[in-house]
């Protein structure tokens, strides 16, 4: 694998790079009941294609994968053809829930009663896609033939690696953990390090910081001397996945703390390995726009993200940039001509039009100046301006909400007047400080809008979406009501 960061897309953007073949196709039965016919006729399993129209993986498995003539030979001297739009049919949706299909790219593969032998979910390309139906086609690998050598109590370490990798395949995660656990506790010592017990291990430790990524940590070196590479990839990405929020959503109040931490593990860790300084770079962003340092956070930002390997993650975390709201104009002017320069031969689309509105925030935003960091500075800076603190109490899931946001605080006339009046804050009710605030302010509906004083006592509370007009009387009133707080 050439960048860690692919690891964290779908199969979707991993087919993207497949060599398209075009040079036959599967003819599919359209109903079980007629696969299952002639499955019966002619002795044979059924492949079952669990399709979905609207999903991208569906369908660059069809065209790209499931054209590949080696790949379309082997099924059809095999198996039995079918494909159904589990979606779109009402066939499809009840044999949705019959076999449990709710992830796509979905495939299985039944026996001529219609019974499960193999499941597979997520995309590959053909070569590894062939061998992963050889394994469900061999009753000796197929999913229910280690699910019945299981059942009766073959607990065989070799045996417990393999079908780990038939469990993972299939999507089973509670029978994957029992097994993993298993084998992890009668595993000895030294074969921890092996190549068999890494296919374990990764999966355990797939949570940053949890105890088996410790152990894998703290044990790297010799995990590496006996599987290479993908020990430091694992970790890199492990790390990665943590940061992942506190780059690309609406999470600007972050942890300095962690993003020390990783860096720290990080530095222990092959210098050669290119993701790695692309993580430490972007910790090192993460901790400057905390401190609000933006023109050293540009700096870098503009040099980490310059060939940067994933374009899906590089276009949402340049998107944030647009929630800097209290940088200084210098660093906003900055911030957009990196922008726009982006916007140069990029086709009209989705894309293009978020990297145009981003920069319209930094260059022509007039509305409300929400601070970045915790409500405790942003209380902090209130006092000091003698200004009443506002508060926007939000979650990300809440369509009003976000309404407010997108059509409401960037107007100029509410912007002229609560940004001389407020010093304001946005606070997830549902992330970090969020959590404890909204049991403390007994928060139980969004939006929720709140004016503190210098105590941070609630003196005002309003709730709702509404227009611009009626959203700067009721902050008047709130207003009002910090005054007479202030003078008591």
């Amino acid at each position: 694998m050439k960048y860690i960061w692919v690891l964290l897309l779908s199969c979707f953007f991993s087919l993207l790079h497949a060599e398209e073949k075009k040079d036959g196709r599967l003819q599919y039965h359209t109903t079980l009941n007629e696969a299952l016919k002639e499955a019966q006729q002619k002795n044979k399993p059924i492949f079952f294609n669990c399709y979905a129209d609207w999903h991208g993986a569906c369908h660059l498995m069809d065209s790209v994968v499931l054209a590949d003539p080696i790949l379309v030979s082997f099924i059809e001297k095999n198996c039995v053809p079918l494909r159904v739009d589990m979606v779109k049919t009402m066939e499809g949706r009840q044999l949705a829930e019959k076999y449990k299909v709710s992830f796509f790219a979905h495939f299985l593969i039944l026996d001529s009663e219609g019974e499960v032998i193999h499941r597979i979910i997520g995309g590959a390309k053909a070569p590894e896609f062939l061998e992963r139906l050889k394994r469900g086609l061999n009753p000796q690998t197929s999913l229910r033939g280690m699910n019945q050598r299981y059942e009766k109590g073959d607990r065989n370490l070799s045996f417990l690696a393999d079908y780990a990798e038939v469990l993972d395949e299939a999507g089973e995660t509670e029978k994957l953990a029992e097994v993993s656990e298993y084998y992890l506790k009668h595993v000895k010592q030294e074969d921890l390090y092996s190549a068999r017990s890494w296919n374990m291990l990764y999966r355990k430790g797939m949570q940053y910081g949890s105890e088996w990524y410790q152990f894998i940590y703290d044990h790297r070196n010799e995990l590496i001397r006996e599987n290479g590479q993908k020990v430091t990839e694992f970790l890199v990405q492990s790390a990665f996945q943590r940061i992942y929020p506190y780059m690309v959503y609406d999470e600007t109040n972050s942890n300095v703390n962690l993003f020390n931490e990783i860096k720290q593990r990080l530095e222990m860790l092959d210098p050669t390995f290119q993701p790695r300084q692309q993580l430490m770079d972007i910790c090192q962003i993460l901790i400057l726009r905390q401190e609000k340092k933006y023109a050293e956070m540009l700096d870098i930002w503009e040099k980490c993200m310059d060939n940067f390997p994933s374009p899906v993650v590089e276009w949402y975390f340049d998107r944030t940039l647009g929630q800097l709201q209290d940088m200084g104009e210098a660093e906003k002017k900055r911030a957009a001509t990196y922008l726009s320069a982006k916007l140069q031969g990029m086709p009209d689309g989705f894309k293009r039009s978020q990297y145009q509105n981003t920069v319209a925030q930094l260059t022509s935003y007039q509305g409300v100046l929400f601070e970045t960091g915790s409500l405790d500075e942003a209380l902090e800076k209130a006092k000091q301006q003698e200004k009443a603190m506002f508060v926007d109490c939000y979650t990300s899931w809440c369509g009003p909400c976000q309404m407010m946001s997108k059509r409401v605080f960037p107007q100029k006339t509410v912007g002229d007047f609560m940004n001389s009046s407020f010093v304001s804050i946005k606070i997830d009710m549902e992330k970090g400080e969020g959590v404890e605030l909204a049991k403390r302010w007994k928060i139980d509906s969004f939006p929720t809008y709140l004016v503190l004083n210098a105590q941070g006592e609630v003196v005002y509370t309003s709730k709702g979406a509404m227009p611009a007009e009626m959203f700067i009387k009721q902050m008047k009133e709130g207003l009002i009501q910090w005054k007479n707080s202030v003078n008591k």
